[in-house]
């Protein structure tokens, strides 16, 4: 196995296959460090194509490291809106205040001043210093990872260990083009390199690849538990207001505005004659059945909210989900 032939395999094949991101258009060096600074926050646990309309509406409204630090809060919350996980809206605006106080408005070429800002990890500190630094380092996220596993033929869970996985990343010898390379390896795992049916034909690691040599593509995977807990929502509705409230009771979705639950048991939501609706939120399946009261409530940390003015408030998905399932319970 020639390893030096790698990275320019795996370059020519971004150069002439790259997605046109947002984020990866040209600019300054100050804005080259800004956008990847939104963008990996944005890119924490959501998928490309979702962040893309967000991205731009984000960055539309909020140039600069400086414009977001000394924005109101609530209105970067509201442009985050349908993003999910607001803890990282605010971990970044936390971030921009800290770049500008004590970082002189740049991002630390250092691992360690990084990983102290809030909401940067082990991941996206090794983001930011090889897409926004050029430094040689590649972060290991799932498509990293599924290259890796297959290429090796990785199967059991000692093969895909943390450890493991990491002791085989010299795979990937270093490049000059360090910023490139990290991305074109993440993007060879999301457009080719795919959990399910991936095109070994436009591979340029299948020659060095061991699942396509013998046809073997299957993912060891650790099973996520996803906990499945049942739930009753009470809707109140008045005249063409809506009873809500700031969610201090459940650790999901803190902070947030929400129509007003409780837990319960499975028999009791099995029993329910209410309207049912299906959410997924984080690692947790709920099942919901909806209480529909036209009456007046008062509740602590409740308001009512006129349907028109949804908009101004930042309601997460989770209650938008709700509110249009009302649609056609009468």
């Amino acid at each position: 196995m020639n390893k030096q032939n790698i990275p320019k395999k795996i370059l020519h094949w971004y150069d002439n296959n790259k997605r046109s991101l947002p984020w990866r258009r040209k600019s300054t060096k100050k804005q080259h460090e800004y956008f990847t600074l939104v963008s990996e926050f944005m890119l924490q646990q959501t998928q490309v194509k979702t962040v893309i309309p967000f991205f731009i509406r984000f960055v539309k409204k909020f140039p600069s490291l400086k414009s977001l630090a000394s924005a109101d809060e609530n209105k970067v919350l509201k442009y985050w809106e349908g993003l999910g996980y607001y803890s990282r809206a605010k971990n970044l605006k936390k971030t921009a205040t800290k770049l500008l106080s004590e970082h002189q408005g740049s991002l630390p070429k250092d691992l360690e001043k990084l990983k102290a800002l809030p909401g940067i990890g082990e991941y996206t500190s090794r983001s930011i210093l090889a897409i926004a630094h050029n430094q040689p380092c590649i972060p290991m996220d799932g498509n990293v990872e599924r290259i890796l596993k297959r290429v090796f033929l990785l199967k059991n869970k000692d093969q895909t260990s943390k450890e493991n996985l990491i002791e085989k990343k010299t795979f990937f010898s270093n490049s000059k083009r360090s910023s490139d390379y990290a991305q074109a390896i993440m993007e060879i795992g999301a457009l080719i390199c795919r959990p399910s049916l991936p095109i070994c034909t436009s591979c340029p690691l299948t020659a060095y690849c061991k699942a396509y040599k013998k046809k073997d593509f299957a993912i060891f995977t650790k099973n996520k538990f996803n906990k499945t807990k049942y739930f009753e929502a009470q809707v109140h509705k008045h005249k063409n207001k809506y009873l809500l409230i700031k969610n201090k009771k459940f650790n999901f979705l803190k902070n947030l505005i929400i129509f007003p639950m409780n837990e319960i048991k499975k028999e009791k939501f099995q029993l329910s004659i209410d309207k049912k609706i299906n959410i997924k939120l984080s690692n947790m399946n709920m099942k919901i059945t909806i209480n529909k009261n036209n009456n007046r409530k008062i509740i602590k940390n409740g308001f009512f909210l006129d349907r028109s003015n949804f908009s101004k408030f930042i309601l997460p998905s989770f209650t938008k989900k709700i509110f249009n399932s009302l649609h056609n319970l009468k």
